[in-house]
């Protein structure tokens, strides 16, 4: 199965109702949820730590999902796992 890959930044709450409404558009087959993922960045001699969730998503339309995605939730970003 080949996932795309999404970073979320918000409360685990929200989190939990968005994925129910993923799921409940019948856009997506199967997501998984990685928690407690930290973003390190150095801005202005400063560390910057960020938690975040990553999501990793399976469907057989991604075009659609996509759009969906972008119209719906754009705190979800997608990113590339190489």
């Amino acid at each position: 199965m080949n996932y795309l890959s999404f970073v979320y930044k918000g409360t685990p709450r929200e989190l939990k109702k968005i994925i129910l409404l993923i799921l409940k558009s019948w856009t997506v087959d199967n997501i998984k949820r990685i928690n407690y993922i930290q973003d390190y960045s150095f801005n202005e001699k400063k560390i910057k730590k960020v938690e975040e969730k990553i999501l990793l998503i399976h469907t057989k339309n991604e075009n659609k999902l996509l759009n969906f995605l972008s119209e719906n939730f754009p705190q979800i970003e997608r990113i590339n796992i190489s």
